[in-house]
């Protein structure tokens, strides 16, 4: 069975685990492991939850537009899904051309490079995701993204981001 080591817990968290431990019957090991199993649940609701709110967000929107590579970074992470989490190739393609029929029009990214690449270097940001910054910039479009670095950079140039609960 894997170890895990975690150095430098902060004195309260370890004080607060061996109470729990404690009032459970359990070693420290044991509450250690039920903790991360919580936890690790919560996480994978709260993602479920997220990835739910945006569907709703793009499938309600009048226009969703993108830069053209969304769809290559959509069919990446969705191979992804069928490599580590099992989904079936099927499931893969029917995601995959979802996606692609929900944006209404894609942006060229050879349309937007010029002022994405500086960008990304202003806001100290991967150039892709600049290209979905100036895309939502040029057309006042609200950015739906689920990743924090993002948000806060959209915020940082006054590009508005959808909230997604």
């Amino acid at each position: 069975m894997p170890s895990l080591q975690v150095r430098d817990l902060p004195e309260h968290l370890y004080q607060e685990i061996v109470q729990l431990a404690e009032a459970d019957r359990r070693n420290i090991t044991q509450e250690t492991i039920v903790l991360l199993e919580k936890a690790l649940n919560i996480e994978k609701e709260n993602k479920k939850r997220r990835q739910k709110s945006v569907v709703k967000i793009l499938n309600n929107a009048d226009w969703v537009i993108s830069p053209s590579l969304f769809i290559y970074e959509a069919s990446n992470t969705l191979c992804k899904y069928h490599e580590y989490q099992d989904y079936s190739k099927e499931d893969i393609m029917k995601k995959i051309e979802y996606l692609y029929k929900i944006v209404a029009q894609f942006i060229d990214a050879k349309d937007i490079f010029e002022e994405a690449s500086p960008l990304s270097c202003k806001i100290s940001h991967p150039t892709y995701d600049a290209m979905y910054l100036v895309t939502s910039r040029r057309k006042n479009a609200t950015l739906v993204t689920l990743d924090k670095r993002l948000i806060k950079a959209a915020k940082s140039i006054d590009v508005p981001v959808a909230v997604i609960a």
